[in-house]
């Protein structure tokens, strides 16, 4: 039958069960504001009960588990969210320096120094035998000469600046999963006997949130207490072991391998797959874009001063170098270079001549402005409105599908807070709870305590 010793005993389980609560509560309440804390909630339980001769008897209470409020699909669908949002907010940051590099429409843009160049043709057509009008046409070339290749220097510079973002990416990608992997197996050894390790399954989740920024990952909980992550099908942690990326190349594309694999992980996401998907399709489609309008004026604009004679009486002579045919490369002829003299403004007579007055060869180039290139189908100006257009709306594409993915992780993020948040005023009301509970228990030991100091008194 129950002694006052085992009245006792209950008593003081039930002190020690409500002095964890109230220690579990005290930790709530100070990482209240503790970005990345869940709450925490303490398991209590009977002890076994115990038969004996008189009937079954309680022995008691413990705190079998500090358990943690958190839902995994709720972590599953931020990650998510925050990860496409990071990418999009990558991409459209990046295009908007794409952008800004372009400066159109200004009069320091390519637009404004290519209508300036074909401007001073029309000049010159006006009054052909005019020198001052032939070395204006030469210094509108330098300046057109200038301008395309100070667009290529511009956009090598962001690929430069992006690639070295991407390598900083990984680098952090591999300190993250190796965290996890670390954190993973110190949780596998304090949950070794049925306990669960809040803070540094914390910790866990708050290193696989910035990952998911990183790159999409998916997490599988195992049932020791560790877990797996996986992008593009791979795994990159598992357990207490991580897999290390690094930049690879392949047929032209940069992209992200597992070190010891052969071959680039598909469909990659987050900012990283931002950067690849710059690196890979934007800033080529730009510079491939400003390659193409300068072949075209290389081509049509040397095909038509070629054709001409100039005062000197020489012909076939190249405005542009024929071999400069890439924004990187784009320049004037050597004999340009050398004498706005050897400009030509009209084609020979019939004997092949120069003809002083001819301005046909002039009036033909200034009409470049309104003529499709041959090469290109467009005129110029169509071009690079076109190409200007095409960056502007992948911003504002990129922008707005920035702020609906962040609006969602937003409210994958409330909802999840609300699961696992600390609600101080909830915490005071258990705060008081496991108080009162204390103090009963203790007024218990206190009674047994009288209880047998009276029995001691027969």
């Amino acid at each position: 039958m129950p002694t006052i010793s085992s009245i006792i005993n209950n008593a003081a389980t039930g002190l020690r069960a409500q002095q964890t609560a109230l220690n579990v509560v005290s930790h709530n309440i100070a990482n209240a504001a503790t970005e990345g804390y869940t709450r925490q909630r303490p398991v209590i339980a009977s002890n076994p009960a115990v038969r004996t001769a008189d009937g079954v008897y309680g022995t008691g209470v413990n705190v079998v588990n500090v358990a943690q409020i958190r839902d995994a699909l709720l972590d599953a669908n931020y990650r998510l969210e925050t990860g496409d949002a990071a990418e999009h907010r990558t991409r459209s940051e990046i295009l908007s320096r794409v952008e800004t590099v372009f400066n159109e429409p200004t009069e320091f843009g390519l637009s404004a120094t290519l209508d300036r160049f074909l401007s001073a043709w029309s000049d010159l057509a006006s009054n052909p035998t005019s020198g001052t009008n032939r070395t204006v046409v030469r210094e509108r070339g330098g300046q057109l000469v200038d301008t395309m290749r100070e667009l290529a220097t511009n956009l090598d510079r962001i690929r430069q600046e992006v690639e070295a973002r991407l390598s900083i990416g990984v680098k952090r990608v591999n300190e993250l999963t190796d965290e996890v992997a670390r954190l993973s197996q110190e949780i596998v050894s304090v949950e070794g006997d049925g306990t669960t390790a809040g803070d540094l399954r914390d910790a866990r989740a708050r290193a696989m949130d910035e990952l998911a920024t990183l790159l999409p990952v998916q997490v599988t909980e195992r049932a020791n207490g560790a877990v797996g992550v996986a992008s593009s099908g791979f795994n990159i942690a598992d357990g207490a072991y991580a897999t290390a990326l690094r930049v690879g190349f392949s047929g032209g594309t940069v992209g992200l391998e597992i070190v010891g694999r052969t071959g680039l992980l598909p469909d990659t996401g987050g900012s990283l797959g931002a950067l690849l998907t710059v690196l890979n399709q934007d800033l080529p489609a730009a510079l491939q874009s400003l390659d193409d309008l300068t072949d075209a004026l290389v081509t049509d604009v040397n095909a038509l001063h070629s054709s001409g004679t100039n005062p000197a009486g020489n012909t076939g002579i190249d405005f542009f170098d024929p071999a400069g045919t890439t924004a990187w490369t784009f320049s004037l002829s050597t004999a340009v270079k050398g004498s706005a003299s050897v400009i030509v403004a009209g084609t020979p007579d019939g004997s092949g001549g120069y003809r002083a007055g001819a301005n046909d060869v002039a009036v033909g180039i200034a009409t470049l402005r309104d003529n499709a290139l041959s090469t290109l189908g467009t005129t110029p100006g169509e071009h690079l409105r076109g190409l200007v257009s095409s960056i502007g709306l992948a911003v504002r594409s990129s922008t707005d599908a920035a702020e609906v993915h962040q609006t969602l992780a937003d409210q994958a993020d409330v909802r999840r807070q609300s699961l696992g948040s600390v609600s101080v005023d909830e915490e005071l009301v258990q705060l008081i709870q496991f108080q009162s509970a204390y103090q009963a228990s203790a007024r218990v030991i206190s009674a047994a305590d009288e209880m047998l100091q009276s029995l001691l008194g027969i």
